[in-house]
């Protein structure tokens, strides 16, 4: 019994500790206590800068140090989102590339829906930029290969296509449109149409011989592939 109560004691005279430091001491102590390998203790000192942060700035800093030691120390995904989601309140006055820079690292640190809030407040606040289409596509990208939403990839890349024909970005989303339904669907019908579209639209592009040995070899294994056959010979 008396063991249990010095324990508690100890634990709540740490807490009392950690919650009295300003936010200066909780981030440089928090940041000692990673070198240190106590990952859980630093995470209490993050939380604690949070909520003794006296800018938006300090907040989102804090959050970031948070979300950075969820993922890669505790490898805690659902949190690394958590902070990352609650730095947007407080990104207001945060310029394009800013914000750019802000979802880059969440990102990083695999908080991936909070990257895509991100990029939708990127879409509307800077609608007219002339980054706008690289921001639309670098968002269907996230879709595609972060949170792996296929349907809503080839949704944005669809959009992107149909809104910027004329881009840079135009083909390269509608042959994504293609390879998701072809390599990640295996709905060859509507590979066929999109692939098919692309090579109508852009025929001249470099990637149409690409799309030319896509839709010849559709829906085959790579040992029916003549041209691959000495790549697998290679590796067997």
């Amino acid at each position: 019994m008396k063991r249990t109560l010095i324990l508690g004691l100890i634990l709540t005279v740490m807490l009392f500790s950690s919650c009295s430091k300003s936010y200066e001491d909780s981030m440089s102590s928090a940041t000692e206590l990673i070198k240190s390998e106590q990952y859980v203790e630093a995470l209490e000192l993050f939380d604690n800068a949070v909520n003794k942060a006296e800018t938006a700035s300090e907040r989102i800093m804090a959050n970031i140090e948070a979300g950075n030691l969820s993922s890669k120390y505790l490898h805690d995904l659902e949190k690394a989102e958590a902070y990352y989601k609650a730095t947007i309140a407080d990104v207001g006055n945060y310029s394009q590339n800013d914000l750019h820079d802000l979802a880059q690292q969440a990102l990083g640190a695999q908080a991936n829906m909070a990257a895509v809030d991100m990029y939708k407040i990127m879409l509307e606040k800077f609608s007219t930029s002339s980054d706008a289409i690289v921001l639309e596509y670098e968002l269907a990208e996230v879709y595609h290969k972060n949170v792996r939403d296929l349907r809503k990839a080839i949704e944005t890349y669809t959009e992107i296509y149909s809104q910027y024909p004329n881009t840079e970005q135009a083909p390269k989303a509608l042959f994504s449109v293609g390879y998701i339904y072809a390599n990640e669907l295996a709905e060859n019908d509507s590979a066929v149409k999109y692939y098919s579209l692309f090579l109508e639209k852009y025929p001249d592009h470099e990637m149409a011989p690409s799309v030319d040995f896509e839709l010849k070899y559709l829906g085959k294994s790579l040992e029916e592939i003549p041209e691959l056959q000495h790549l697998l010979q290679k590796t067997s």
